[in-house]
């Protein structure tokens, strides 16, 4: 039968049946909504029970054309069909464009959007806003065009503020009030007057008077979009918002893995996003019941019901709309259509989409219609479905069913693949019916313009395959996915590269699970290398499930996927779920393999990584000790996997402190990386950052330098300006420049590093907390104590959850927020914080550990300023002692050590003792960090303030000059070390 287009077929004039109980249950809640929160209300069932259609025909009631009686619903949809569910910011915009289209302005949420966009993801297209009042332009400062400023115009008139126009166009049209001005964005003076005074929520963009940094923007994104909804109700008292939200289920099937992953960020969105808004009522319609825990449990008990097939009354009902107008015909429909063949089994609602189909091809033939061309000899339900969908695909001709058979063993397919099926087998389909195929009714097209056929339908064509037809179809499509996922350097990884690799995988794994781990190894480290480890995580989920049912748990594939599925998810920052599975691939490595291979070394040195991550540096140590050993003796001293161990036992020792111990196996292991990998390697790169990174805390910031230089620009080169990787060589030189007092170089480098590691890895991971951390210590540098506190508190929330309370981490983050407290004069509350973490430093560190001295020297500090001198001072002796055990007479924290200490004993009126201690400092200090380090300042300045105190004024005026200077030149005019200073000049009076 030649294909016919779809404007060719006879209409079907389809009409939703079924469902009263269902639409009952919609309209009780929808009546019920409240108007100071929101509800939920779940419809679940398999596949082909017809969630879709009931989530449609609500939407059609609740729209212009439906029941009137649903006039105060504002109602959106959120169709997850084929789209991705890994990118919370386009959710937000599917959901505003949906609510845009019903009458909602969103000038809050658009702002918020468009400022965090711009400066997280500036490459990117911005995604498209229905009836936007804003946009992005070529050009800074780029005038709006005409139609963008008419929606505006509209949406403020309808939200009431029609008489602010004239802020929002006057002399400021189009988005130019978003500069990006020195590595900051700010808003223009007239644009700020109108944000403030259209919408109070706005101010949220903002703390004193500067934007928020776009780290801090995407967090109110979900929040932002509630207030918009929140404030067209404040306006509209009456009404009530409903979304629809179809196919949820596939949420949690991209999810990842892991506990942390149960809840995704997308998930986490629209959470937060319904938690926010006052009247709404969320609809959702997924194969599994709605599987959020906690608060959630009392909005969802009694709220999820489960859909079932439909009555045959209800059946004949749709039929007749069509029209089908022959008795005997519509009860072949019917009979055929059930769910198996007993009389009175339910009708299965897509097996009755694929009857009506059927009716319309033969229709269109102009074939005599007779009952049994509808009826269905088997009896099981698979066997039914087979031969429904059998004898459509007839229907459609022998060119397009080829074709559509070759493709069903794929799970998604785009343009090029379909394209390349009917190039490589000949089915004499024309190349323009790949839109045609997107217009069947079991095909969704996905945002990413990916088909995805109904799982029901792609299973049963796959299983009346031949397998000759299934094999070569499988291999047709590996190779060509196989081709476009293969790539060369890390920074070519693009979104398509991530989709391309999974749909691989797939057909990879048809092919059977022996070799699959050595060729999905393979194929995904230049993905892995990318940093897209969200992408990665369900084939490896799969491989290690395959592997434990089909290769046995003890097959060395088996731990493979284990280990490498456990990397994803430390990576991730799931360290907790990440342990069992390094565990259980190290037990598995060491039966299958033996004690000393080099797949053990391998997998020793990963647990040994996560133990360090986790902060137990005891457990650690021995294992990376063995892998090392083994790694000599199997591979050699100058192969790459040994430069690996060295480099990994170095980067523990100097955990412990131990950095003369450290040095040298830094320094031989980039040595070996030089050898064997190049100059411009990424792993070279890493051996460049370890080694500056301990040539930093010796205090060498001259040697450290040039080598944290060098590795950011192969790290740019080699992966890409937005990697994690790359974030890290920013964050090492910001703060190497911050150690050497060159505070405004080094804030644009830590604000970049945040904002790569907030898109990369997300806003709750580890490595995000310390980007935080490090810009808030700047911050507090900087003297702005009110921008850096929401950091260092968020900084501290996410180790506590991430790390755990105990965490050395998690001691730093505690030991940061005191200090801030203190230096804001909140002794009371920054003392519980600083004994808690010289605790857990004590206790997961040792009591000879350089950070432990930090937290005694921190407390003794607050001690001390709480006029406790009798019990600082014992801590401030201990933590010298400290210092100079692990780190030398003449290291930078010896000498902030020497300096406290000194300064207790001037307090208690010992000038004769502090004296030496502050010339010791500041000579220390001159000689590690410069002549004009803000540090040799301080130690000036307290020289200076002791020599004033015992009358040598004549002594102390050159160091307070001196200190002066370099404090103007490091940290400007109006800094608070500057101001005070200038004030101890001033005091010692004309001379």
């Amino acid at each position: 039968m030649p294909q016919r287009r779809e404007g060719e077929l006879p209409a079907a004039n389809k009409i939703f049946v079924g469902r009263q109980a269902e639409q009952k249950i919609f309209e009780d809640a929808a009546f019920a909504v409240p108007a100071d929160r929101s509800a939920l209300l779940v419809f679940h069932g398999a596949g082909g029970e017809g969630k879709t259609a009931l989530c449609r025909k609500l939407m059609h009631e609740t729209g212009a054309q439906g029941d009137p009686s649903y006039g105060f619903l504002r109602r959106a949809e959120l169709d997850l069909h084929g789209r991705t569910k890994g990118d919370p910011d386009r959710l937000l915009v599917w959901i505003r464009n949906g609510f845009a289209e019903a009458g909602v302005a969103f000038p809050c949420f658009d702002l918020a959007f468009a400022i965090a966009w711009e400066a997280t993801r500036g490459d990117e297209a911005l995604p498209v806003f229905t009836r936007a009042w804003l946009r992005r332009t070529t050009m800074l400062g780029e005038s709006m065009v005409e139609d963008a400023v008419s929606a505006a115009k509209g949406l403020l008139k309808e939200a009431g503020t029609e008489e602010l126009i004239g802020d929002l166009i006057g002399g400021f049209p189009g988005i130019g009030f978003i500069l990006k001005r020195i590595g900051h964005w700010t808003i223009e003076k007239g644009k700020r007057l109108y944000l403030e005074r259209t919408q109070e929520a706005l101010q949220a963009l903002y703390r004193e008077g500067e934007i928020k940094k776009p780290y801090e923007l995407s967090h109110l994104m979900p929040w932002m979009l509630a207030q918009d909804l929140n404030a067209h109700r404040a306006a509209h008292p009456e009404e009530r918002f409903v979304l629809f939200i179809d196919e949820y289920e596939r949420v949690f099937d991209e999810a990842g893995a892991g506990s942390a992953w149960e809840e995704n960020p997308f998930d986490s969105h629209l959470r937060r996003l319904i938690a926010e808004t006052n009247g709404m009522l969320a609809v959702f319609f997924s194969r599994e019941p709605l599987p959020w825990r906690g608060d959630w449990r009392d909005d969802l008990a009694g709220r999820q019901h489960r859909l079932s097939g439909l009555a045959a009354t209800e059946a004949e009902t749709f039929l007749r709309a069509i029209p089908i107008e022959d008795p005997a015909i519509r009860q072949a429909i019917i009979a055929g259509a059930r769910e198996t063949a007993r009389p009175h089994s339910l009708v299965y609602p897509l097996l009755l989409d694929l009857q009506v189909e059927h009716w319309r091809n033969l229709k269109a033939s102009g074939a005599a219609l007779a009952p049994q061309e509808f009826q269905v000899a088997a009896a099981s339900f698979e066997e039914r479905r087979r031969e429904i969908v059998g004898r459509v695909l007839r229907d459609y001709g022998l060119a397009l069913q080829t074709t559509l058979e070759r493709l069903s063993v794929a799970r998604r397919f785009d343009r090029k693949a379909f394209a390349h099926v009917v190039q490589s087998f000949g089915t004499a389909l024309p190349l323009d019916q790949f839109d045609r195929i997107a217009d069947l009714s079991f095909v969704t097209r996905g945002a990413d313009g990916f088909l995805t056929m109904h799982n029901a339908i792609a299973e049963t064509i796959r299983a009346t395959l031949s397998p000759e037809k299934r094999a070569t179809s499988v291999a047709a499509l590996l190779r060509h996915f196989e081709e476009r996922a293969t790539l060369v350097a890390a920074r070519q990884v693009t979104d398509e590269t991530v989709a391309v690799l999974v749909e691989a995988a797939f057909l990879r794994l048809a092919q059977g699970a022996e070799g699959y781990v050595s060729w999905l190894s393979k194929m995904s480290k230049v993905v892995y290398d990318a940093a897209r480890f969200a992408g990665l995580a369900g084939p490896w989920r799969e491989a290690a499930a395959i592997g434990e049912t089909q290769l046995g748990p003890d097959h060395p594939d088996t731990a493979t996927s284990l280990n490498n599925l456990a990397l994803l998810l430390k990576d991730q920052g799931d360290l907790a779920a990440a342990r069992p599975l390094f565990e259980r691939a190290l037990a598995t490595y060491e039966k299958a393999l033996g004690h000393d291979h080099p797949d053990t070394a391998a997998s020793l040195n990963n647990l040994a990584g996560l133990l360090k991550d986790q902060g137990d540096l005891a457990a650690a140590q021995p294992l990376f000790e063995r892998a090392l050993a083994i790694c000599e003796k199997a591979l050699g001293p100058d192969h790459p996997h040994t430069a690996t161990s060295l480099n990994n036992l170095a980067s523990l020792l100097q955990a412990k402190g131990d950095l003369a111990a450290a040095r040298p196996l830094f320094e031989r292991a980039l040595a070996t990386y030089e050898k064997a990998l190049g100059h411009d390697h990424p792993d070279t790169a890493t051996s460049l950052s370890n080694l500056a990174f301990l040539l930093h805390a010796q205090g060498d910031f001259a040697a450290a330098r040039p080598l944290f230089e060098r590795a950011l620009a192969i790290r740019e080169k080699a992966l890409g300006p937005d990697h994690p990787d790359t974030a890290t060589s920013l964050n090492n030189l910001a703060g190497l420049l911050q150690g050497q007092g060159d505070l405004a170089a080094a804030r644009p480098r830590f604000e970049r590093a945040l904002a790569i590691r907030e898109k990369a890895l997300g806003p709750d991971h580890p490595d995000t907390a310390g980007g935080l951390n490090n810009l808030a210590g700047l911050l507090q540098a900087q003297g702005d104590l009110a921008g850096a506190r929401p950091l260092f508190e968020r900084a501290l929330a996410i180790r506590e959850k991430a790390l755990g309370p105990d965490h050395p981490d998690t001691a730093t983050s505690l030991n940061n927020l005191a200090g801030l407290l203190r230096d804001q004069g909140d002794l009371a509350a920054a003392r519980p914080l600083f004994e808690r973490a010289l605790a857990l430093r004590e206790k997961a560190l040792g009591h000879d550990h350089p950070n432990t001295a930090g937290s005694l020297n921190n407390l003794a500090l607050l001690l001390r300023a709480r006029g406790d001198l009798a019990a600082a001072r014992p801590l401030f002796e201990r933590a010298l002692a400290t210092c100079e055990k692990t780190l030398g007479h003449d290291h930078p924290n010896t000498a902030t050590s020497l300096n406290n200490l000194a300064s207790l004993l001037q307090d208690q009126g010992d000038f004769a003792a502090a004296r030496p201690l502050f010339e010791r400092a500041l000579a220390i200090r001159e000689k590690a960090l410069g002549h004009d380090h803000p540090d040799t300042a301080g130690s000036l300045n307290n020289l200076a303030l002791l020599l004033r105190a015992r009358g040598d004024l004549a002594a102390a005026r050159p160091l307070f000059e001196r200190a002066l200077a370099i404090y103007e030149k490091t940290l400007g005019h109006g800094h608070p070390n500057t101001v005070i200073v200038r004030d101890n000049l001033s005091k010692l009076g004309d001379r």
